[in-house]
């Protein structure tokens, strides 16, 4: 018969045994070179802002330095151009953590083990207005007809640009298959289409719409920007593959700021606020 009173010893003794009660590889790497390496996104202001204003480093960045200091170490920071450059980096350990904006998906999961979302955020887009119907003289406009992209199916003949192979290439593919889409290596380029009157609409995430509205301001004269949500996406860090206890704790860590409010004074300093953005 089981006795109670030697529990104590038993867990004791499974916490001499077993590994999982020590601490994990990546965080003894971490602690004893006094740095965290992170790779972020090259091309995604404001999450990460290559020449920077003081104060305003990026809010992919912030958050890495947040969980540095939480560590009581050093932040490294690495720009990298691509999901496959990020996990390349994982994989070999030359990086610890990749938070660089980036879209969870089960292609994506083989390579990487994903926290928990620290920003939610949907394929939108900015639509050129020459091509939406005009609005009916004489009445009162009781609703907008078009907040999201698949306000734009009842619409004939739209072309699409978007960065190819990411979450938004693939949502529009599914929901406009009889649409001319076409994919560009990074998001500046499938912007400059839609400016060129190449396309009649640039896809992007929700956030990088905002930013580029920041950026530009008078875009809203010729583009109108559909943000409404058509399918959650979850923006997460990524990291190498097996150790559970560094993600369990990024997710500890996600779950605070989220909770505290941090993530949603970073959202407001970069998304409610051009102060990021050089003269």
């Amino acid at each position: 018969m089981f006795k109670w009173n030697s529990f104590p010893i038993i867990l004791l003794l499974l916490i001499i045994h077993f590994p999982i009660f020590s601490q994990n590889a990546t965080l003894q790497k971490i602690l004893k070179s006094k740095t965290l390496t992170v790779s972020v996104n090259q091309f995604y202001d404001p999450f990460y802002i290559s020449d920077p204003k003081e104060g305003f480093p990026g809010l992919d960045v912030e958050i890495a330095k947040d969980y540095a200091d939480y560590l009581g170490v050093s932040l490294r920071v690495l720009p990298l151009k691509s999901f496959d450059e990020h996990a390349t980096r994982l994989e070999r350990g030359d990086t610890q953590i990749a938070i660089a904006g980036i879209s969870t998906n089960l292609e994506r999961s083989k390579r990487v083990n994903f926290t928990d979302p620290y920003l939610f955020t949907s394929p939108s887009g900015l639509v050129n207005r020459q091509v939406l119907p005009p609005e009916p003289e004489g009445q009162i406009i009781t609703s907008v007809p078009f907040r999201n992209l698949l306000d734009l199916s009842s619409l004939s003949g739209i072309s699409f640009s978007v960065l190819s192979n990411s979450s938004n290439h693939i949502w529009l593919k599914n929901n406009f298959k009889k649409n001319p889409i076409y994919s560009y290596s990074d998001d500046t380029t499938a912007l400059n289409e839609l400016k060129k009157n190449n396309v009649n609409v640039f896809v992007a995430d929700g956030f990088r719409i905002q930013a580029a509205l920041q950026k530009e301001p008078n875009l809203k004269s010729t583009y109108l920007p559909l943000l409404g949500n058509v399918q959650e996406e979850h923006i997460s860090m990524a990291v190498q593959k097996g150790d559970i206890e560094f993600l369990q704790s990024l997710n500890f860590f996600i779950k605070e700021i989220r909770r505290n409010g941090r993530v949603n004074t970073l959202t407001n300093k970069y998304f409610s606020s051009r102060d990021w953005i050089k003269n």
